[in-house]
């Protein structure tokens, strides 16, 4: 499993990288929100975690918001800043899945990291894998439609109505 890291504090970031290699995951690291999110299209992690408060033209709810359009890719939002309701909140309202306050106690983080690539596969494995027929090929693990052979781009909501129309053939 591949987790990307996006967090200015190079500190926090070889901590956090370090630990997760310990744990056997493939570990991608980026400093800042632009980098970051040319990291998440470029390696395509199975999971994100993502400073909220960070230098340079994007923060971190600004990259969540843009992940969120194209993909739901699990998103854990860490925060070192005075915590409030309405931050926790605002973080996920923007998307993310999960939210730690820093200081982070790393065997918690690895559980909590666990804990949503689980639930992750589980959604995914309640489903077929895809469905072809000839004119209509959707790839539930790849997330592709192809329709008489052309790729149609779908919203992450598109898509999840679409799995759940799949998985429920016959009923709906």
């Amino acid at each position: 499993m591949k987790i990307l890291i996006v967090d200015d504090e190079q500190d926090i970031r070889d901590a956090l990288g370090r630990k997760l290699r310990r744990e056997n995951f493939e570990v991608v690291l980026a400093e800042n929100g632009l980098e970051g999110l040319r990291a998440f299209h470029a390696e395509r992690p199975d999971l994100v975690v993502l400073d909220i408060v960070m230098p340079g033209e994007m923060d971190g709810l600004t990259v969540c918001r843009r992940i969120r359009e194209v993909a739901d890719t699990p998103i854990m939002m860490l925060s070192a800043q005075a915590i409030t309701e309405q931050d926790i909140i605002d973080g996920l309202t923007a998307g993310a899945d999960e939210y730690l306050i820093k200081p982070v106690r790393l065997n918690e983080f690895v559980a909590r990291i666990r804990a949503l690539l689980r639930r992750m596969q589980l959604s995914g494995s309640e489903a077929e894998q895809g469905y072809d027929d000839g004119y209509l090929s959707v790839d539930l693990h790849r997330r592709q439609v192809h329709v008489n052979g052309r790729k149609i781009h779908l919203t992450p909501t598109e898509f999840k109505l679409l799995a759940v129309l799949m998985e429920n053939a016959g009923r709906v």
